[in-house]
């Protein structure tokens, strides 16, 4: 056995990797392509419900122009990093405290799941320049509505993968 047909060796095992610098080159490029084409899916995923809670809340939210729409997806990342810097911490000390019972600790990773969006939505409302909120009745609707969207969204995202994480497939 020489060295190349060992394990670890760098033999046959590095196949995958690019070894020239164009393929290291084109390697980050594609990387970096499906990188910002899942950013560009999810910002107009989150445009649409900025555009749709504008829509069914004309009279508690005023935008002045365009611009704040931009405003919105671009300070959306920052807001979610903050409710996150918030309502994580608090959902681990919850479930270290409680020891909540599997159906517990669901109620209980709703419950941090919606405040998050909720501080998100406020956050948002609040911080967006040109941006008037004069209730925060659309945040609550919009947390409440991802709350009761999640489980499809869930069940979508399982039937994608190869592997299912709560039992055999669904026949």
């Amino acid at each position: 056995m020489d060295a190349r047909s060992a394990p670890g060796a760098g033999g046959d095992g590095g196949a995958d990797r690019p070894s020239t610098p164009g393929e290291k080159r084109l390697a980050r490029a594609v990387v970096g392509g499906l990188v910002l084409f899942v950013a560009v899916l999810v910002g107009l995923v989150f445009l649409l419900v900025l555009l749709v809670t504008a829509a069914l809340f004309p009279a508690a939210i005023e935008f002045d122009g365009v611009a704040p729409v931009f405003w919105a997806l671009l300070l959306l990342s920052p807001c979610a990093a903050v409710a996150a810097a918030i309502t994580v911490p608090a959902r681990r000390l919850a479930h270290t405290r409680l020891r909540p019972a599997p159906a517990g600790a669901r109620v209980l990773d709703a419950v941090f799941g919606w405040l998050s969006a909720f501080l998100v939505g406020v956050m948002l409302l609040e911080w967006t320049p040109g941006v008037r909120a004069h209730s925060l009745l659309p945040a609550v609707v919009v947390a409440t509505a991802g709350l009761a969207l999640e489980p499809l969204v869930e069940r979508l995202g399982a039937g994608t993968g190869n592997g299912h994480r709560d039992g055999p497939p669904p026949t």
